[in-house]
């Protein structure tokens, strides 16, 4: 299925490409505007993200392909990313990761979704936040120094309807 900016982002779409002179420097924003709507970068985005900034289909394809904020393959209603480096690892991430890994049905997996579709779990090198260990990253949102017990209640939450709210400047996740 051809994906397409709707109205609404082609304008976002102007304002970007107005922003960067430079097509290839409008890469990365357009991409994070597709993955807002389609939670994921298809082929099809690429193809268009392309087509707009008139570039090589290869020079967005190897943007996609190098960052690791870019979804490449669909995700859930819900995305845990979990930080797999050292301070989260030390202080309980690894418990965390297997926990998750065990709750969502994903057996030996490093990622993957859960079978209603509702949570995907990636690890990720860092999150930038040792300091408050272990960290996850869900919809965007951090949640820190996490524990079994908070990891447990936070899915519960969300499997119940509970959104997300992003903490004011300065007041930290979770």
């Amino acid at each position: 299925m051809a994906f397409s900016f709707t109205a609404d982002e082609g304008q976002e779409v102007e304002r970007i490409r107005a922003r960067y002179p430079d097509a290839m420097s409008a890469t990365i924003p357009l991409l994070h505007l597709a993955q807002r709507r389609m939670r994921w970068i298809s082929p099809e985005v690429v193809d268009e993200v392309a087509r707009v900034l008139e570039l090589p289909r290869v020079h967005v394809a190897d943007v996609v392909s190098f960052y690791t904020m870019f979804q490449r393959q669909p995700v859930g209603r819900h995305l845990i990313s979990v930080c797999r480096t050292l301070s989260c690892h030390v202080l309980g991430g690894r418990e965390i990761i297997d926990y998750l890994r065990q709750r969502l049905g994903l057996g030996d997996a490093h990622s993957g979704t859960d079978a209603a579709g509702t949570f995907t779990l990636e690890q990720v090198e860092c999150l930038a936040a040792c300091g408050s260990a272990p960290v996850l990253l869900v919809d965007g949102v951090y949640h820190e120094n996490m524990s079994l017990e908070k990891v447990k209640a936070l899915l519960d939450s969300l499997e119940k309807g509970a959104s997300l709210s992003r903490p004011a400047p300065g007041e930290g996740g979770n």
